[in-house]
């Protein structure tokens, strides 16, 4: 009789738990019986006689993957969010006996390990055997002969993060669990107003091993109602710091979170106000507000949202900007930070721009930016809830599928950007990784059903951050055939 797989762990905690999960749910389904798991200390000598095992877990905890790592059959990067995979016979003189191996540097390495191979091995290697055409083919395939597979890496951008307003995240969990399984371990989410439930929020994002910042204005909207000359004056510009600590304070301050986000009034065409730089006003009001802020937490991690087309003439002014600060830039010229991903032209001048902000105010620049081309609001009928909070991300499932069908035409039309155009995002990316990998990338993917499905564009994005250097060519074809990705 042929041997059975057994699922053996070394813990089943936190992101760690979430990761076994996960991986279970695609697993489970390629057997044809119940997947038992077990805690890898409770192993007996006739569980590792009798089966074939899948040893998921860290190699100082799991004495498989300890001994996997001793064969050199794994080998595990010293770096955050690592891991190892191995698949393949470890004793080459029992041709029975297969095991896959997942080991990671620390518990997001684990999870970012479990999904490496649902993504790589399940969507590829696993079906390079027997005819694939056959509907025979896709049963049960952990019950025959598997394909060696070897695999360590870990990412080339510490920070891989998705932006969006929160009203428009339906389902936050399944928004949380999706972002997990693209390797995303970052969100920012705009709102006027606090959720309701916004520490259940941080709580299951940090879960899946996801920060998250929360975003609100510092005079962004005030520009909607209100002259600019007024907002710019000093007597506006006092209203604006004094209600920004307000809301940091009663809002924010306590909500276990992993840093904050704010924009100001840079989202203009025009570069001047009070014929003074919109640069010069917003990198005084930054400095005054964001220093009185962490003078009140040191350890806040803040970002400013900046849009370049007001400041671009002024690039000196805000190598003042205090270095404590992220600057998070957007609208830098043609996709991947335009709108529609089929817009490239002056992409070099883009690329270029971007290498110069780079190292804006250093060599040690606290840099980001917001990316664009996928989903965003539906501004036509946008609405402001000023004072009015809500519980964010708990439509039921009909509400959701109803709208995917509106929101997957749009994914249509982005589809064949990304596409075309993956490889001039590709090298905003890997400028980016050059200079380090402590920057910030965002991706704007809002309104886009991102819950409901992983679209083909949200993978491409994600899969680029990870690694900028393989080949754009090489990231679709790869994510193309990833089970969690949805093509249609």
């Amino acid at each position: 009789m042929e041997k059975r797989w057994i699922l053996v762990i070394d813990e089943y905690e936190g992101v760690r738990k979430n990761a076994i999960n996960m991986f279970n749910g695609y697993i489970a389904g390629l057997v044809s019986y119940v997947l038992p798991i077990k805690m890898v200390g409770e192993l007996s000598e006739d569980d590792i006689k009798e089966n074939n095992i899948i040893a998921v877990g860290s190699v100082n905890t799991h004495s498989i993957l300890s001994s996997y790592a001793k064969l050199n059959l794994i080998d595990v990067p010293s770096r955050e969010e690592g891991y190892s995979i191995y698949v393949g016979k470890p004793n080459k003189e029992d041709e029975e006996t297969y095991t896959i191996a997942i080991a990671g540097y620390d518990d997001k390495g684990v999870l970012y390990g479990c999904m490496e191979f649902i993504n790589s091995y399940l969507g590829d290697y696993i079906h390079r055997t027997g005819y694939i055409w056959g509907e025979s083919h896709y049963k049960n395939i952990l019950e025959r002969g598997l394909n060696e597979f070897k695999c360590s890496n870990y990412p080339k951008l510490k920070t891989r993060a998705i932006w969006t307003w929160g009203y428009v995240i339906y389902d936050y969990r399944t928004f949380f669990e999706n972002m997990a399984k693209l390797k995303l371990n970052e969100v920012v989410i705009w709102n006027d107003f606090v959720p309701f439930n916004a520490k259940d929020i941080v709580d299951y994002a940090h879960s899946y091993g996801i920060k998250v910042i929360w975003g609100f204005s510092w005079g962004w909207f005030a520009k909607l109602k209100t002259k600019l000359n007024e907002i710019c004056s000093e007597e506006g510009l006092k209203q604006i710091k004094k209600e920004v600590l307000s809301v940091y304070d009663k809002q924010y301050s306590s909500m276990n979170a992993d840093g904050i986000y704010f924009q100001s009034f840079t989202e203009l065409s025009e570069s001047m106000i009070n014929n003074k730089p919109i640069a010069q006003i917003v990198t005084e009001l930054v400095n005054d507000i964001g220093g009185e802020l962490l003078k009140i937490n040191p350890e806040l991690h803040i970002q400013f949202g900046l849009h370049a087309t007001s400041v671009k003439p002024y690039l000196d002014i805000l190598r003042k900007l205090d270095k404590r600060i992220y600057i998070v830039w957007e609208d830098c010229g043609s996709f991947p930070y335009a709108y529609r991903s089929e817009v490239v032209e002056n992409f070099e001048d883009t690329l270029k721009f971007t290498e110069e902000i780079l190292t804006l105010r250093g060599s040690d620049e606290k840099f980001g930016v917001v990316l664009k081309g996928m989903s965003n609001l539906d501004w036509g009928t946008f609405e402001h809830h000023h004072n009015k909070t809500y519980i964010m991300g708990t439509y039921n499932k009909k509400f959701i599928q109803e709208r995917e069908v509106i929101k997957g035409k749009i994914w249509k039309i982005a589809l064949g950007g990304w596409i075309k155009n993956a490889d001039y995002y590709r090298q905003i990316i890997e400028a980016i990784a050059k200079n380090g990998e402590n920057s910030i990338v965002q991706a704007l993917v809002e309104d886009g059903m991102f819950e409901y499905k992983i679209t083909l564009p949200v993978a491409i994005y994600a899969e680029t951050l990870w690694d900028p250097n393989i080949k754009s060519e090489d990231i679709i074809y790869k994510v193309s055939k990833s089970p969690i990705v949805d093509n249609e």
